[in-house]
């Protein structure tokens, strides 16, 4: 059972995002603005991010709403000022995908990727798959 002793997921609204890769589990506490790593059996490993707008940061509550695992990272999906952004393995700052948009700012965009060129940003409100490739 993870987050069932002092490491607690908060979460604060229906945001709630998780991947698996080579065996760990990583969950967005969208409630602390942070992606952790957990093993299988319950282990939390580590964290990374913080509050705020700045381009490694996740601004407002709720963030990161959506991310997928990719070969350099991380693609991060933010509601509020609606950005898609590209986090290395430490969670640092890479480059954005997209950081000027029409999205409704507080309905994010859902991400995916196998290879982290193309990405792919799913938009529930008009059905519309939005496709992003880059270096």
């Amino acid at each position: 059972m993870m987050g069932q002793s002092d490491e607690k997921f908060v979460i604060p609204s229906a945001y709630f995002d998780v991947a698996l890769s080579d065996d760990q589990l990583f969950a967005a506490n969208t409630g602390h603005r942070r992606i952790e790593t957990w093993t299988t059996d319950g282990k939390k490993l580590s964290q990374f991010g913080e509050p705020g707008t700045a381009p490694g940061a996740f601004c407002g509550c709720c963030n990161p709403a959506h991310f997928a695992v990719i070969p350099q990272g991380f693609v991060t999906a933010e509601k509020g000022i609606n950005r898609i952004k590209i986090l290395d393995r430490n969670g640092d700052f890479t480059e954005f995908v997209s950081s000027q948009n029409e999205f409704i700012p507080s309905i994010p965009v859902d991400v995916a990727s196998a290879d982290g060129k193309t990405i792919y940003a799913a938009n529930s409100v008009n059905s519309t798959l939005y496709i992003f490739r880059h270096r």
